[in-house]
C-alpha cells in the first residue's frame, strides 16, 4: 500500500520490469488511472485511456468534466451497421401466446 501527502508532486517509484517482464502492462494501467510515474520503464505510456485525456480517473480528487463532447471517430459507420444488425427486439408481453379456445 502507497500514501502520498500531495497530488502536485509527481510520484515517482523504480519499475519491477527489469525484475518481471510481465509486470509491464500492470504498471502502465496503474501510471494511465493514478498518474504514479515507474523510472526505468520500457514503455510508459496510456493503456486504458486515450492519449488526449489529462486527468488520471482513478484517483480520489478526480472530478468528471460536465462537458464532454462527442467527436466523430472512424468507427463510426460501422456501429451504424451493428446498431442495425443487431436490432432490438420487441418487447413482448406474453399476451402473443394465448391460445384462444375453439368452439364447441
Amino acid at each position: 500500500r502507497m500514501r502520498t501527502a500531495d497530488r502536485a508532486a509527481e510520484t515517482r517509484l523504480p519499475s519491477l520490469t527489469p525484475l518481471w517482464r510481465s509486470v509491464e502492462f500492470q504498471e502502465r494501467e496503474i501510471f494511465d488511472l493514478y498518474g504514479i510515474y515507474f523510472e526505468g520503464h520500457p514503455d510508459l505510456r496510456r493503456i486504458l485511456m486515450w492519449d488526449e485525456f489529462e486527468d488520471y480517473p482513478m484517483r480520489k480528487d478526480y472530478r468528471e468534466p460536465d462537458d464532454y463532447e462527442y467527436e466523430p471517430t472512424p468507427h463510426d459507420d460501422v456501429l451504424e451497421k451493428a446498431k442495425r444488425h443487431y436490432a432490438p427486439r420487441p418487447q413482448l408481453d406474453g399476451a402473443e401466446n394465448i391460445v384462444e379456445p375453439l368452439d364447441r
